[in-house]
């Protein structure tokens, strides 16, 4: 029956954008991206910036080991709003990377907001406040707080928690220096010492080749093998063991740049399209994925002098991609080098081992063939734990936590994300980097941009339309989480190895994490429109919120209106009709679209 009671509601004008609250966990890429698209994207906005480390930057301020840098071209590796002509080489150092976001936080007004040395130790929901309760640590007094807040954007990153090997004695019994590549110490110095070196990941193929002239021999523990690309993606330029960036940019071609907008422009685009063109090599078995395996097996063949004998050693039994391409340069080259003026097969700079380590010593690491190899230092190359799960209890309604339940061995053993950027049970909850929220194509930061943006039009909802809270709806996210597990099962990531871009879910069975399921221009348009259908919502617990859901219409003007003030003045006109333009100015496909008009 239709509900014709009379309603009537507040004497106040409607406000499309009353004050919103936001607290942000993660000062890094994510966290600095998102800070400065909401701070423009939503009206009226109080946000916080928190982070445990002493500077911004996350996984670019903790990794600080020699030769880190970039694989991707340091003009893709920035934000699409805020491009850098200066850039100093092709593939830019992380240093160089952190003072580029340093500069972000400085040009968009961030500096007041961030608390750093900050740590998160739990985050609740309060159902009946309507409130995430965080418990924030200083780690500088010891001192704990809580601080409340209707919107919690979770934005750790990845990578951003170092893990050791699980060795027994590595970090009790050994007596020598022992040093996570992500906790580097700047005073380190392996000059002239037998240094181990575990792990062949991204940062071991880095720090290897970069400390192998100065040391006196390495001991290179391998557990799985990878495949090595000339570059990480198709027609880009090469990196080198002497030159890893590249190129270096001259005073001229920076100055050119920054003259002709148009011109960069079109330089960019030239770099970038090549990484929205990778979609068939993905697929297990694709022609193009075997032509991939012939191109890797070229490279690594060339960098190890043609030695048949390496290749059996180095080339992987999976598909190229089931764990991610490196490019690694000067990383074959130094694992077959030879010590100065010395030849012969026992006169090589590193040994590489691929027998697993089963114990420390106090002088060295003894592997599965009962062999003690005494090294000074060991360096931990050994990546970072499941930046996937929350670092820290995030507990939403009925008491769900999903640092446990999304943990191994949980009731759900995976990041059960919405779309990759919320999570059922977890109301007003938000993440930017999380499972399924990078499309293959783009970098990085434009996958940033993204979650960003979708997390915008859904807190410019809360705001206009005055909701208490709103949670992506049990039965849409395991649509969602269906679709996924669907679309992967013929990609190469599907394939047979161990990788952080994926958690085993069985002796035989796997689920790709780090991946939207779709190209970058998928995500894009999947994204475009929140699917409002697809979530629930929560009044207000205001007798009038109650009573009618349109209670926020007020009395029928709007606070444009009551601001603008005497029609006559210039402002005022254009505030009231913006959606007037110039003749032949009007852009058709935005016409009445744009929430700031």
């Amino acid at each position: 029956m239709p509900r014709d009671v009379m309603f009537v509601a507040d004497d106040k004008p409607l406000d499309p954008h009353p004050s919103i609250k936001v607290i942000i966990v993660g000062a890094g890429l994510g966290g600095i991206i998102t800070a400065i698209l909401l701070s423009h994207k939503v009206p009226n906005l109080e946000y916080t910036l928190i982070d445990r480390q002493a500077r911004i930057g996350g996984t670019w301020a903790a990794n600080i080991y020699p030769g880190v840098r970039c694989d991707i071209p340091s003009h893709c590796y920035q934000t699409t709003f805020a491009p850098n002509p200066r850039w100093s080489e092709y593939y830019s150092t992380g240093s160089e990377i952190r003072e580029y976001y340093e500069k972000l936080v400085d040009q968009y007004g961030l500096r007041p907001h961030i608390r750093l040395r900050q740590e998160v130790l739990s985050a609740t929901w309060l159902a009946d406040d309507g409130v995430w309760d965080l418990a924030v640590k200083d780690l500088e007094t010891g001192k704990t707080a809580h601080e409340n807040t209707p919107f919690f954007i979770n934005a750790q990153g990845r990578l951003s928690r170092p893990k050791f090997p699980d060795i027994p004695g590595l970090l009790t019994t050994y007596t020598g220096t022992v040093v996570h590549t992500a906790d580097w110490e700047p005073a380190l110095d392996v000059t002239g010492k037998r240094v181990a070196v575990i792990g062949n990941g991204s940062s071991g193929q880095q720090i290897l080749p970069n400390i192998a002239l100065r040391v006196a021999h390495i001991d290179h523990y391998v557990r799985s093998r990878v495949w090595i690309t000339p570059t990480f993606q198709k027609n880009l330029v090469e990196a080198t063991g002497t030159n890893p960036g590249a190129h270096r940019y001259t005073d001229t071609e920076k100055a050119n740049f920054e003259s002709d907008p148009a011109a960069y422009l079109a330089y960019r685009r030239s770099i970038e399209a090549n990484l929205h063109t990778k979609f068939q090599r993905n697929i297990l078995g694709s022609k193009e994925n075997e032509a991939l395996r012939a191109a890797c097996i070229d490279t690594m063949r060339e960098r190890v002098g043609g030695s048949q004998e390496w290749l059996d050693r180095l080339v992987p039994d999976f598909a190229p991609g089931c764990k991610r391409l490196t490019p690694a340069p000067g990383y074959l080259e130094a694992i077959i080098s030879k010590k100065d003026g010395e030849n012969g097969d026992g006169n090589n700079k590193v040994t590489y081992i691929d027998t697993p380590i089963v114990a420390a010593t106090e002088t060295g690491l003894v592997t599965a063939d009962d062999i003690e190899h005494p090294v000074d230092v060991i360096i931990a190359a050994t990546g970072f734990a499941n930046g996937f799960v929350p670092h820290f209890p995030i507990i939403g309604r009925n008491g769900v936590d999903i640092s446990k339940t999304w943990a191994a061995g949980g009731e759900t053993g995976y990041p059960e994300t919405y779309f990759g950027v919320m999570a059922p049970d977890m109301p007003n909850y938000f993440f930017v980097l999380q499972a399924q929220s990078n499309g293959g194509g783009g970098s990085i930061p434009l996958q940033c941009e993204l979650s960003a943006t979708y997390i915008a039009k859904v807190l410019r909802k809360m705001q206009l339309q005055q909701y208490r809270s709103i949670t992506p709806s049990r039965e849409a996210t395991e649509d969602f989480n269906a679709y996924c597990l669907g679309h992967f099962r013929d990609k190469v990531v599907s394939d047979n190895c161990s990788s952080w871009l994926k958690v085993q879910t069985g002796k035989e069975s796997s689920r790709t994490l780090v991946w939207w399921p779709g190209s970058g221009h998928h995500r894009i348009q999947a994204c475009l429109d929140p699917r409002w259908e697809d979530f629930e919502y929560e009044r207000r617990l205001t007798p009038q919120a109650q009573r009618n859901r349109y209670h926020y219409f007020g009395n029928g003007w709007t606070t444009i209106e009551r601001d603008a003030g005497p029609a006559t003045e210039k402002d005022a006109a254009e505030a009231l009709t913006s959606y007037l333009h110039e003749v032949g100015t009007a852009d058709l496909r935005s016409l009445h679209e744009q929430w700031f008009e």
